[in-house]
């Protein structure tokens, strides 16, 4: 498990659902079978930490987690909206949505990202009274830089955010500079998504090698690589249920020190490249 002091603790790697049940904004419900599958291996595998969204699948990825985590209690689920406005009304509407969709009240809710012309606190006040209402357990902030992180942690009134969900991969380490050890500091869980590049890593000559001396691969390398940071969690799409087992296999071991500093130096200058 992974824990942080606001948000308690979960399991090291979290299984994600963009491009499950369809893209942004498109409902595809020809993979339904193979997405409740790989979904339901992860769950009975113990990742039980799942983020989805309104938007994916036109909320049909939250309704295959519903289909997925039948007869499921124990289930962290992660949700994000993408409200035209912030007025109370239309971010309960939309929670309310996902919920029904879910069939379980989400663990923790997000925005996308802070919508335009309005200001993190915005975001904060709006989110603090979805929880209030009972709408989720805590909410969290997503795509957002260490001065938002900062101002939104000034600008609470009942509650705090718990955690932050960026973009953060061996090949995009920007947030390691300011965000990451923000989030540490503030006892916040850092949710990384995209950390395998979209699949870019498992084809990694170095992280292969890396995976020979634990016969292990290279995806299982770089998961294994992220888990050894505290407060981080991978978010990891979960495609198949064959990948699924190879992402549960990412954790129960551990890269030597001296591994680990290897892989860190080889994607060093992420650190400073964006893209």
């Amino acid at each position: 498990m992974k824990c942080a002091s606001k948000a308690g603790c979960v399991p090291e790697i979290g299984l994600g659902t963009f491009g499950i049940g369809g893209d942004f904004w498109r409902r595809d419900n020809s993979r339904d079978f193979e997405a409740v599958k790989a979904l339901r291996r992860g769950f009975e595998l113990g990742l039980r930490l799942v983020d989805t969204s309104e938007l994916y699948g036109e909320g049909h990825a939250e309704e295959l987690i519903k289909i997925a985590s039948s007869g499921i209690e124990e289930l962290l689920v992660i949700t994000k909206i993408h409200p035209s406005s912030l007025e109370p009304g239309e971010v309960y509407k939309r929670l309310l949505g996902s919920t029904e969709r879910l069939g379980r009240r989400p663990w923790m809710v997000m925005l996308h990202w802070v919508p335009v012309g309005y200001h993190i606190c915005d975001v904060v006040k709006a989110l603090e009274s979805a929880v209030a209402k009972g709408l989720a357990d805590n909410f969290g902030l997503s795509n957002v830089t260490a001065s938002q992180v900062s101002a939104a942690l000034t600008c609470t009134k009942r509650m705090e955010p718990v955690a932050i969900e960026n973009k953060y991969s061996l090949r995009y380490r920007r947030d390691e500079l300011d965000v990451i050890p923000l989030a540490q500091r503030e006892g916040l869980l850092y949710l990384g998504y995209s950390p395998l590049e979209r699949g870019a890593l498992a084809l990694d000559s170095f992280l292969a090698s890396i995976g020979r001396k634990y016969n292990k691969s290279a995806v299982q390398v770089a998961l294994n690589w992220y888990v050894k940071i505290p407060n981080v969690v991978p978010i990891v799409k979960a495609s198949s249920a064959s990948h699924v087992e190879e992402i549960a296999q990412s954790i129960g071991w551990a890269l030597s020190e001296e591994d680990w500093k290897l892989i860190d130096k080889q994607f060093y200058i992420y650190r400073f490249q964006q893209y």
